[in-house]
Parts: C-alpha cells; sequence; structure tokens
C-alpha cells in the first residue's frame, strides 16, 4: 500500500509531464493544438497569461512535474530499501531560527504539490473568469497537479498517519527560495509598471473564489493570537501592513487577509482623477534594494474609488490615504479644498474604513506645495479639524528632513486630533550613502524617489525621535526598508507600533509577510 501510493506520485507526474512537453513544443513552434469542440486552446495559449515575460508558463509546469517524478522515484526507493536518501535537502537554511533542517522526501512533496495545487487554481480562474476560454491540455495539467495534491494528502494521513501540516518556518523558506530563484527574476525581466500590474491583477483574480482564498492563507499566512493590537480604537489582528502606493485603487481587499496582512492602506486617493507621471513611473535598484517611483499619485479618483469600495466588508482594518490631486493650483485654499472634497466624500460614503492618512509630503508631485512646513501644516489641519472627521487621522511624514524640521512639524501635529505619524515617505536625497554609486549614477538620470533600503536608516532614526520626544502621545508606524522578521522588529524596537512594507514584497517575496508575524510572534513570547 505504502509503495503503491508513492508510486501514484510517478504515474500523475509523467501525465504532467507528457502534457506539458507537448504543449510547450507547441508553444514553440507556434502551433496551436486541435483542442476539439468546447475548447478554445488559440485564446488560452496566446493570451498574455500564458507566459511569464519570455517563458512559457508550460516549460514552467514541465519542470515542476520534473521535480515530482524525481521525488516520486526517491520516496519509492525509500521504502524499497528502508533507508531515507533524503541528502539532497540537508543543506536547507531556517533563517529565523538560523539552523539547520533536514526535510525529508516525503515533506519535499508535499511542499512541491501544494504550490503546483495552488498555482494550478490560479490557471483554472483565470481560464474560467479572465480569458473565458478552456484549454484541453491545461484542464489535463490542472487535474495532475490537483491529483498529486491529494496523493501527498493521503500519503501523510494515511501511511505516516500523521497531519500533512508543515511547519510554517519551513514553508515559508521553501516558498522565498521558490520567489528568489524563480518567479522573481521572470518578474524582474518584465517592465516594473508592467510587473506591478500583473501582480495586482493576480491578486484580484484571487481574491474573488474561496478556494483560492485558503490556498492563499495555508501557503502564506500565520496567526497568532498574542499578536493583535488595539490601538485608537482599532483592533489590528497582527502589526504589519500593505502600505499606500500599492493598490492604488482598493483591489487587492479581499486577497490580503489571506496573505496575512493586518491592515491596509488604499491609496493615495486624490480628488480628481489622475492617470500618473509620464513613463517610466517604476524602476528598479537591485544593488541598493529600492525601487525608483515615479506614479505621480496615480489615482481613479475620490467618486470612482468610494463607490467601488462601497459594500465590501474589510476583514481587516483598511485606510484611506489622501492628498491633493497632481495637478496646478491657484491658490493654496484651492489645494486644500482639493484635499477637504476627498476627506469629505470618504465621510459621506457607506465605505467601511477604519481610517485616514494624510500624505503631506509625496515627493513625485509637480502641482501644489507639499503641506512640510510648519506654517503651511497648520492651516492645513486647522482646515481639516473643522470637519470633525470621527475616524483615526494618520500623517505620512517626510524622511528626508532634519530631526529640528522633524520635531516643529510634530509640535503642530501635536496641537490637533491626530493620532498617530508615519515614518516615511520616499527619499529624494541623491547624496543618501546606501544608495550605490552605480545606482547613484542611474538616478541622476531619471524621474522619481527611492524606496526600501534607502529609507530604513532615517526612518528608524525619525520614529526613535519621535517616541522619545513625544512619549505615547502619536500612534507610530514605521515603513521604510523592512525586508524579513528581524527588520521588522528593529523597526518595533525603535517604537513603531505597526509596520507597512512594499518594496521588501517584490524584493523577498510575498511569504515575507508571515515570515515577519512569526518572528513577531516567537519574539513576544520571550518577553
Amino acid at each position: 500500500m505504502k509503495t503503491f501510493i508513492a508510486l501514484l506520485f510517478v504515474i500523475f507526474s509523467i501525465i504532467g509531464i507528457a502534457d506539458a512537453s507537448f504543449i510547450t513544443y507547441e508553444k514553440f513552434a507556434g502551433i496551436i493544438p486541435d483542442c476539439g469542440p468546447g475548447f478554445d486552446c488559440g485564446a488560452v495559449l496566446n493570451s498574455k497569461w500564458s507566459s511569464i515575460g519570455p517563458v512559457p508558463l508550460s516549460l514552467l509546469g514541465l519542470f515542476y512535474y520534473i521535480t515530482v517524478f524525481a521525488l516520486g522515484i526517491l520516496l519509492v526507493l525509500e521504502i524499497e530499501i528502508k533507508k531515507p536518501m533524503n541528502r539532497f535537502f540537508d543543506k536547507i537554511r531556517l533563517s529565523q531560527k538560523n539552523i539547520l533542517r533536514t526535510i525529508n522526501t516525503a515533506e519535499a512533496l508535499f511542499l512541491v504539490t501544494t504550490f503546483g495545487f495552488g498555482f494550478s487554481i490560479y490557471l483554472v480562474v483565470l481560464m474560467a473568469f479572465v480569458i473565458e476560454a478552456w484549454c484541453k491540455y491545461c484542464v489535463i495539467s490542472a487535474a495532475s497537479s490537483t491529483l498529486l495534491f491529494i496523493t501527498s494528502n493521503i500519503y501523510f494521513s494515511k501511511i505516516e498517519k500523521r497531519s500533512p501540516f508543515i511547519p510554517k518556518l519551513l514553508t515559508f523558506n521553501f516558498l522565498h527560495w521558490g520567489y528568489t530563484t524563480i518567479i522573481k527574476r521572470l518578474f524582474f525581466l518584465m517592465d516594473a509598471e508592467d510587473a506591478h500590474n500583473s501582480c495586482t491583477h493576480f491578486g484580484t483574480v484571487l481574491g474573488k473564489f474561496s478556494l483560492t482564498q485558503w490556498v492563499t492563507k495555508v501557503l502564506f499566512s500565520f496567526t497568532n493570537q498574542s499578536s493583535a493590537k488595539k490601538l485608537n480604537g482599532i483592533l489590528f489582528p497582527n502589526p504589519v501592513g500593505l502600505a499606500a502606493g500599492f493598490d492604488y485603487n482598493g483591489q487587492l481587499t479581499s486577497i490580503l487577509p489571506d496573505l496575512g496582512m493586518g491592515f491596509h492602506t488604499i491609496g493615495t486617493v486624490t480628488y480628481r482623477p489622475y492617470e500618473g507621471n509620464k513613463k517610466p513611473r517604476l524602476g528598479r535598484f537591485l544593488e541598493s534594494k529600492s525601487l525608483l517611483v515615479n506614479k505621480g499619485l496615480k489615482s481613479l479618483g475620490a467618486v470612482i474609488i468610494a463607490k467601488n469600495l462601497t459594500g465590501i466588508k474589510f476583514r481587516i482594518p483598511t485606510g484611506i490615504s489622501i492628498a491633493s490631486t497632481n495637478t496646478s493650483f491657484r491658490n493654496e485654499a484651492e489645494q486644500i479644498l482639493d484635499i477637504l472634497k476627498t476627506f469629505t466624500i470618504f465621510e459621506n460614503s457607506k465605505v467601511q474604513h477604519s481610517y485616514y492618512e494624510l500624505n503631506i509630503s509625496c515627493p513625485n508631485t509637480f502641482g501644489g506645495e507639499p503641506f512640510t512646513t510648519p506654517q503651511r501644516l497648520k492651516i492645513l489641519l486647522s482646515a481639516i479639524e473643522k470637519l470633525q472627521i470621527k475616524k483615526p487621522i494618520f500623517v505620512k511624514m517626510p524622511i528626508d528632513q532634519s530631526k529640528k524640521e522633524t520635531l516643529e512639524l510634530l509640535t503642530v501635529i501635536y496641537k490637533f486630533t491626530i493620532a498617530g505619524v508615519i515614518f516615511g515617505n520616499l527619499t529624494k536625497d541623491k547624496n543618501n550613502p546606501d544608495v550605490t554609486e552605480t545606482d547613484r549614477k542611474k538616478w541622476l538620470t531619471v524621474k522619481g524617489n527611492l524606496s526600501g533600503k534607502p529609507t530604513w536608516k532615517r526612518s528608524n532614526d525619525l520614529i526613535e525621535l519621535t517616541r522619545r520626544n513625544f512619549g505615547k502621545r502619536f500612534t507610530i508606524i514605521g515603513t521604510g526598508g523592512i525586508f524579513s522578521g528581524s527588520d521588522a522588529q528593529i523597526k518595533i524596537d525603535c517604537g513603531a507600533d505597526l509596520i507597512q512594507l512594499i518594496t521588501g514584497m517584490i524584493f523577498e517575496g510575498p511569504q515575507v509577510v508571515g515570515e515577519i508575524n512569526l518572528r513577531l510572534a516567537q519574539e513576544s513570547q520571550k518577553k
């Protein structure tokens, strides 16, 4: 019985190899296979979803099935000779505990087939609801992947008589390896904004179905009740959130909770629609672990976004980031009125958001002036105060100002009913020591400002400054340069109550959210 179930891995993977090999050959030969009645292989295999960059998904599927085949053969040999042959897996490092952990072959099969099953679900959803056409050979591949996933679960529960649960840390490290070794390299071959749009669409599709939400949660999320925090009347299930600047228009509200996020900021939203600055609007500085950002507050506009979000029951605290529209204003009063209109739209809407973020310092706009002087900030906050907004407001702070200038702004904010501050925004300091010389030369030739590691030290310094001088007056949200659980812990040790990230996910993979929550839970248990 044990050998028979192990042989099923080999049998089902051979079906997958044959199917994927055929599709890959036809793809490179430029031939559309005849799918028969009820199918449209051409629509599927010629769609933009059939490849990641220059690499066909069928080729990735072929590598997947070959991997399962090899592991299946290895498992059969282990059973027959009654001796583990898992030396291939001895050097997988559990980075959070800094130890080595041997993965046995059955565990490796579970990890690989779970990943394959999850990706197959995504492809089936694409065919059903996005492409609206079916490829017979893609369906065969999805069936093979599903059978492999079922087989791995049966092997654990019936043969080894133990739960198929794989320790989260092991899973996260496997996902990290897969992302950084394969997926990131493919995405980084694409234009940065095209890759961002693909990820947003992918997340939107995953969030539409209970099954894909469940698979995402199983793979990426880590839940621990001790991580919950109640701040400003809001219960955050964990302290890790998505910063404004990724989900411009609120398309990811249904999937982020399953990814493990504890809160989510939409936007930045502006009163009037803005299509974004002239392309290119996104770039990557690999050596500096940074993104070059020049979107200029790209937004559908407050009216449309509020309408789209109405009726959605957010499963985690969700905020709306607000700034003035990136356009020309006749005077300061007109610019402030533009901001007030956005607040008013959301205050009068039925959107079930929990808080606001006031973005006073976006460095990529040409319209109006930033509110980064005490005088201008005081005028803006005075106007907002008159609206009598009941939801908490967090101010997104500049990051390049001196400590003296920052304290002056905080002193102004202190006098108003502002719940907290966020440190901070992008850096525009071209003398930043954390930007490599190669990237600095590149930066001088393009428009935009930097996220990621170049903002790390400055963010930490300003968080410490705020906590030291204002105690618990402000809820502090730390963002900038968080790439790991240890980075998150350092940010919290500096004084942050909550943290946000974007760039860390893009460089390290979406599983980094779960890794951070796991690390923070471990540190909390030590105290």
